[in-house]
């Protein structure tokens, strides 16, 4: 979020944020006016354990004078909404809810759809505006009773920087120094895959499919950390695969990874609108997706969809992508186009300043 609090600090306003250990988090202090630290549980539900929490959140609310209170996570959203539902009319901010992805969805296992879409479905009263990154969020936000159709929105997601996400922007060299670094021939065929290891993200998924692949030149590199990465190091082994694999651990240089790289892929059981999608597309790369919620959306045409649990169909589509380079350069212009005609950051801006506008006009 730090490029929204830059920007609509420069148009003159006071922006406060409140957030898990916010005065820790190196880098942040100079966007925000003031940062509040809060600790937010895992479950919603459970509201006697939120009292504090929630109390706290109104004490500040109430006593900073806000005029609009924006959430964007579901459990912080969720406590937020209970925490200011009942302030006095005259009081009360707008309360704007940016969900990235709703915790339900299609295909999710029954017990947990259902929950998650109670407690969205019971938040849905308590806020002015909510605003959808997909389209399947949109449609199911549209059935929820005590909002206002009106008040309920698609804005493409946190935008994409098309200034920093460009191969313009690379330095030259610096792609050729991550494939060394990365020790990847010249000739390979490199799918990135820019994601924490979490079970979500469904890197065993990819892997299975990288086993099943027939063109030994296919290498993919995973960017980013987290607890599962040993367990996946020793599938990467059991399946035979681990040397065409790289593991980049986090970075700070995504833009040069990219340009390194010759596709993107993303395979996750759940998505809101991928940011490394966005930023891939915006450098020329294409993505092999799978028909996943925010994935399909932010592709379209200009990539590779396969069905999300098909490993074998996910692997044929590796290897035809591999086998036809001038499919992928098309693919790349097709995607570059579209993330900046629908996905610029200067226009997800703009769409929220139209937003906070009119949430502000007098009634």
């Amino acid at each position: 979020m730090l490029p929204f609090a830059k920007h609509f600090r420069s148009l003159g306003w006071r922006i406060d944020v409140l957030t898990k250990s916010a005065t820790q988090r190196p880098g942040i202090a100079a966007s925000f006016d003031t940062l509040y630290d809060i600790t937010w549980s895992r479950n919603p539900l459970a509201l006697a354990d939120h009292f504090d929490t929630w109390n706290r959140v109104r004490r500040i609310v109430v006593e900073g004078g806000y005029q609009v209170v924006h959430a964007h996570t579901p459990i912080a959203a969720f406590i937020t909404r209970f925490a200011l539902r009942s302030i006095d009319p005259e009081n009360r901010p707008v309360i704007i809810y940016t969900a990235h992805g709703f915790h339900f969805y299609k295909g999710q296992p029954l017990l947990g759809h259902t929950a998650f879409k109670a407690l969205e479905a019971t938040a849905a009263p308590w806020t002015d505006y909510l605003v959808t990154i997909n389209e399947e969020d949109y449609a199911s936000a549209k059935l929820f009773k005590g909002i206002s159709q009106e008040k309920i929105r698609l804005i493409p997601g946190i935008g994409v920087d098309t200034e920093i996400f460009s191969q313009s922007a690379v330095p030259v060299g610096e792609a050729e120094r991550i494939r060394r670094e990365l020790n990847v021939d010249s000739d390979a065929f490199l799918i990135a895959m820019v994601a924490e290891f979490s079970p979500v993200k469904r890197h065993e998924h990819l892997l299975r499919a990288l086993a099943m692949t027939r063109d030994s030149r296919i290498v993919t590199v995973f960017a980013g950390s987290g607890d599962l990465e040993p367990r996946l190091r020793q599938l990467a082994e059991e399946l035979g695969v681990a040397s065409r694999v790289r593991w980049a651990g986090f970075r700070n240089d995504i833009p040069a990874l990219l340009a390194a790289s010759d596709v993107l892929t993303l395979v996750s059981e759940r998505e809101g609108l991928p940011r490394s999608i966005l930023e891939a597309m915006s450098m020329g790369v294409p993505v092999i997706g799978t028909q996943t919620r925010g994935i399909t959306d932010a592709v379209g045409d200009t990539g590779w969809i396969v069905a999300k649990h098909d490993v074998e169909a996910l692997a044929s589509a590796i290897d035809a992508v591999a086998a036809d380079r001038s499919e992928v350069r098309r693919k790349g212009a097709l995607a570059q186009h579209r993330a900046r005609e629908e996905f610029a950051i200067a226009d997800v801006l703009s769409a929220y300043e139209a937003l906070y506008a009119e949430a502000l006009k007098p009634a």
